[in-house]
């Protein structure tokens, strides 16, 4: 059965205006697990976990050599938890249907469009 792992953390605005927390461990090293495929250019680590004592579903994902949970609006209110704050956060790794679901919808906030091909020179 996988183990739970938590810490507490700031809870942060990152990039692209996404509040979430950034940890301080790896999940591959923690749940010897890797990541799952989100789309072509995203993967992360789906979780089950809880923000100040609420149960929520999500991922870990990886930007910048840091590893992180987003927390969305409604998961802060219920939390009673704003940028800034030290949250206690404990996650642990899932297979689930939902986390998945969530993982893709919001790893779409943190993966930029892709990029238009170059065009080739033209030929003289």
């Amino acid at each position: 059965m996988p183990r739970w792992v938590g810490c507490d953390a700031k809870l942060i605005r990152g990039h692209k205006g996404v509040t979430a927390v950034i940890l301080p461990f790896a999940p591959s090293e923690a749940w010897k697990t890797k990541p799952v495929p989100l789309d072509d250019r995203r993967e992360g680590w789906l979780i089950e976990g809880r923000l100040n004592n609420i149960l929520f579903k999500g991922w870990i994902g990886f930007r910048w050599g840091k590893y992180f949970v987003i927390v969305d609006e409604a998961l802060c209110k219920k939390a009673k938890a704003k940028v800034g704050d030290i949250v206690s956060i404990a996650l642990k790794p899932t297979r689930s249907v939902v986390a998945l679901r969530i993982a893709k919808e919001q790893a779409k906030l943190t993966t930029a469009p892709k990029r238009k091909p170059k065009s080739k020179p033209k030929k003289r």
